[in-house]
């Protein structure tokens, strides 16, 4: 997986493999891992809150990792930051919408999102499982604009195994 983190001024490309997580800005051999895993199929989502630039990847297998443009970390329900009500282990996709941040649950019908700007806290389920009367699980969420992102009308997506779609 291509992991890009973006900056006002750059940003890096990370690559992630079945071992770890390498930095691939810079053409050449990778060294070392910048993090270990177990899984390299990562879903990711860069963004800037009042704490800095942020990564924030999630694959299923492994704990959420954060990249604050020095450190990465795993992030548990008692790391800095920590993410508390869901495993994020069970986290198989993300996406930043209006500013918060929205997780699907593996092989389930529930999103979970975060406070406004916020990278870690309490954790908020939200069940969707009965606007889809198809079942399945959610696989993806996405932010969707047609005005470049700058009006009212940003919506959000869910999309299921099932090939449903549920905008709001």
């Amino acid at each position: 997986s291509f992991l890009p983190f973006n900056t006002p001024t750059g940003g890096s490309l990370f690559v992630a493999t079945d071992v770890g997580i390498y930095d691939a800005t810079s053409s050449g051999v990778a060294g070392t891992a910048e993090t270990s895993c177990t899984d390299g199929d990562w879903q990711s989502v860069s963004f800037i809150n009042t704490a800095g630039p942020w990564l924030v990847a999630v694959n299923g297998v492994d704990y959420m990792k954060n990249f604050d443009g020095t450190t990465w970390t795993d992030v548990t329900g008692a790391s800095t930051p920590a993410i508390t009500g869901v495993d994020t282990r069970d986290l198989i996709n993300l996406c930043m919408h209006k500013r918060r941040l929205w997780f699907v649950e593996a092989n389930s019908m529930d999103l979970w999102y975060l406070a406004v700007d916020a990278i870690g806290g309490a954790a908020t389920r939200f069940p969707v499982g009965p606007i889809f009367p198809r079942g399945g699980y959610a696989v993806a969420c996405a932010s969707w604009t047609i005005d470049g992102g700058n009006g009212v009308d940003d919506l959000f997506v869910i999309v299921t195994s099932e090939g449903e779609l549920a905008v709001y």
